[in-house]
């Protein structure tokens, strides 16, 4: 699965196409929905962002996340040649498994795992008690009921194939 972050739908359709040019199809995807709990992203990006998770057919595992944040910079970089912002994609890849929800970071912390190659990941989100938990880290955006309902469709949809 992956979190897109982009100041247009049409920005979010073009990371969509080149995620599925390299990672196959998407099973499930949310709706655009504004990204309001920070304004970091904004000197790089441009106001207005909007929030849309992607989970795709073939489920990523743990042993994929550093390369698949690697190639995500790749495509990000690739999304930003002729844009009007430096940086018109946001996006950012994890994994969801019966247990978690896992995410590569590129930010070292003192949560966070190195994994290679620039990577560190972090377990974002606890799958307990029937549903999602958060983390005293877990971001915003993600503790949101929108964002936690998606995610644990998304693992009741991937959980036979993982």
């Amino acid at each position: 699965m992956t979190g897109l972050l982009a100041g247009h739908p049409d920005r979010l359709e073009s990371a969509r196409a080149l995620l599925e040019a390299e990672w196959g199809p998407v099973a499930l995807a949310s709706a655009p929905r504004p990204w309001t709990e920070s304004s970091y992203y904004e000197p790089e990006m441009g106001p207005g962002l909007m929030r849309q998770f992607l989970g795709f057919e073939q489920p990523a595992g743990v042993d994929q996340l550093a390369s698949l944040k690697s190639r995500a910079i790749a495509l990000e970089a690739r999304l930003a040649a002729g844009a009007p912002v430096p940086r018109p994609v946001n996006i950012d890849p994890g994994f969801v498994d019966a247990n978690n929800l896992t995410l590569a970071s590129t930010k070292r912390a003192g949560h966070r795992v190195w994994i290679g190659g620039g990577i560190w990941a972090e377990i974002t989100l606890l799958f307990r008690s029937g549903a999602f938990q958060p983390l005293p880290w877990t971001y915003p955006d993600f503790r949101r009921p929108e964002s936690l309902e998606w995610l644990a469709a998304f693992r009741k949809l991937s959980l036979p194939r993982l």
